[in-house]
């Protein structure tokens, strides 16, 4: 049997009974967590509401969730969904991957610690993977996931494997990363770094506390309007018009939430509205943006903003 056969991540889900019974209401016409789209080389779900930037040299593997439509998921036996599932082919004789699926978490009284616990004490109790660490509190893209690494033995060495998993939406959303060294596993988890979330704030107005009150701590970021970031921005990427966009004629402003650090580089980045099939281009551009700094009392400061990239689909 080929080695790559052994390291095939298995998306065992807990609580299925459950699980089942929860999905059962669910109309086929009502568009869900399962309709996910690839575009500009991101995955977008924009029922759990984020976006997640295919490493580059990466290729989805539509083999693997038997789908019709890239970026449409399978359902698991135990009620759960394989989202999309990546692979980056190596010189060995095994693929790197990264399997992306959820679980509705509705009803369950476990926390995502737990889930994230659980899930893994079935992978080294049934399969034979050793755990390395358990559940562990990490932070990505500014939000709150649980990370529990393990390895799976395999002739002539071990494969490195993390399972990290948030909850949006109301469900678990989960990656499984599969990895040939340590090294290579820690890239991969790090590729989190480049999500996109829904934001589901207001629109800001205008600048709020540009100078704290007397006596109180600095703050490590302030709101400023969309007028006065743009009067900061000293490049600008132009983004990519989609060809799926082109060819249905998508056109439109898409508008994000921004986190400018301290040096003025884009860091967060969430999706506040705009077309479907424009979002993934946009905030590949807005990454490429660069501010002036924000100057308090003289002290470079990071700055909370949003931005807005139009789109006016191109003469035929």
């Amino acid at each position: 049997m080929r080695i790559a056969v052994l390291y095939i991540v298995v998306i065992v889900f807990l609580f299925p009974s459950l699980a089942r019974a929860q999905n059962s209401g669910v109309t086929a016409s009502r568009p869900g967590p399962e309709s996910g789209t690839i575009v500009s080389s991101t995955y977008a779900n924009e029922f759990l509401g984020f976006w997640f930037p295919i490493p580059e040299g990466w290729q989805v593997n539509r083999e693997s969730i038997g789908a019709e439509r890239e970026g449409a998921a399978k359902r698991t036996s135990g009620g759960g969904l394989e989202l999309v599932v990546l692979d980056q082919h190596t010189a060995r004789p095994f693929r790197n991957r990264i399997v992306l699926s959820a679980l509705d978490a509705t009803g369950m009284s476990v926390t995502t610690q737990e889930y994230v616990s659980k899930f893994v004490g079935v992978q080294v109790k049934e399969d034979g993977r050793e755990l390395v660490r358990d559940a562990t509190d990490v932070e990505l893209a500014g939000k709150h996931f649980f990370r529990a690494d393990y390895r799976q033995p395999v002739s002539g060495g071990a494969l490195s494997e993390a399972f990290v998993c948030t909850k949006l939406g109301g469900y678990f959303v989960g990656w499984t990363f599969v990895a040939g060294s340590p090294q290579e596993l820690e890239s991969l988890v790090n590729s989190l770094q480049r999500l996109s979330f829904r934001d589901e704030s207001r629109v800001i107005a205008g600048i709020i506390s540009s100078r704290p009150p007397i006596g109180a701590a600095r703050p490590q970021r302030i709101v400023v309007s969309q007028r006065v970031s743009e009067s900061m921005l000293i490049k600008k990427t132009d983004p990519e018009y989609p060809d799926s966009a082109r060819r249905e004629h998508v056109e439109g402003t898409v508008t994000l939430g921004a986190v400018i650090d301290k040096n003025g580089d884009v860091g967060q980045l969430s999706v506040v509205s705009g077309p479907t099939l424009l979002i993934p281009a946009a905030l590949e551009a807005v990454r490429q943006w660069k501010y002036k700094p924000y100057l308090l009392n003289g002290e470079p400061l990071a700055m909370q903003t949003h931005v807005a990239v139009s789109f006016l689909s191109p003469p035929q």
